[in-house]
């Protein structure tokens, strides 16, 4: 399985057309876009987040690539009633996809005061019932907010700033790979015993992921591309 990962876009409409000319989109088997679609501060006058988050939507729907999304912490509550309606939505669900298994959760506790922050004992009952879904080692775990204590939650203070509730979930139903989003320094792939964590990057500043799975085999790769942002 192919699978091309797009994560914190905030608000970047324009360049979401820009890229998809700039890279094939066809070779892949699904995308992920964990995160951050919206900005609380940054804007155009006139439209709402929602009304932001729908034309990506539609932008990343034209594809006509399966497509699983879930919210960042910039994303107000009500994009989930939008990625139900689109059919995308992974946040809190479990999903098979050409045989492979996906569970996600999406959000992020900040000292900000951001508009989706469900707190830990949320997380934590929400991914203990999504274990009961899954096959212990044998699942991808999509988020927003990485695991605490680990190179994906690290920011350039060097604090680690991820869930404590999902590094215990992580740690003990060990997925095989973790997709997660919303610290932009920590772009890369990196390890937490065999288990592959991927960070795209961002993607205002042209960052992308590519990953490819075959069986319990995970690859990573961050990518770039050149947007007029």
């Amino acid at each position: 399985m192919r699978i091309l990962v797009i994560a914190d876009m905030h608000g970047y409409i324009d360049e979401v057309s820009e890229f998809f000319r700039k890279i094939d989109a066809s070779g892949f088997d699904l995308i992920i876009s964990p995160g951050d679609f919206t900005d609380m501060f940054n804007q155009p006058p006139g439209f709402s987040q929602t009304h932001i988050a729908d034309l990506m939507m539609q932008k990343l729907i034209a594809y006509n690539t399966p497509l699983v999304c879930l919210p960042g912490n910039h994303d107000p509550y009500e994009i989930i009633d939008l990625f139900r309606e689109y059919g995308v939505n992974i946040h809190g669900k479990h999903r098979e996809i050409k045989g492979e298994s996906f569970v996600g959760w999406g959000g992020a506790l900040t000292h900000f005061g951001t508009a989706f922050e469900p707190s830990e004992e949320e997380t934590k009952a929400s991914l203990d019932a999504l274990s009961e879904r899954v096959k212990k080692g044998d699942f991808t775990l999509i988020l927003h907010n990485p695991p605490h204590g680990t190179d994906a939650d690290l920011t350039i203070s060097g604090e680690h700033v991820g869930s404590k509730a999902i590094r215990e979930f992580v740690d003990r139903m060990h997925p095989k790979l973790v997709i997660s989003a919303h610290i932009h320094e920590a772009r890369g792939v990196s390890k937490l015993g065999d288990i592959t964590i991927f960070n795209p990057g961002p993607f205002y500043a042209g960052c992308y992921g590519v990953i490819e799975i075959d069986g319990k085999n995970v690859k990573c790769e961050c990518k770039k591309v050149e947007l007029d942002v």
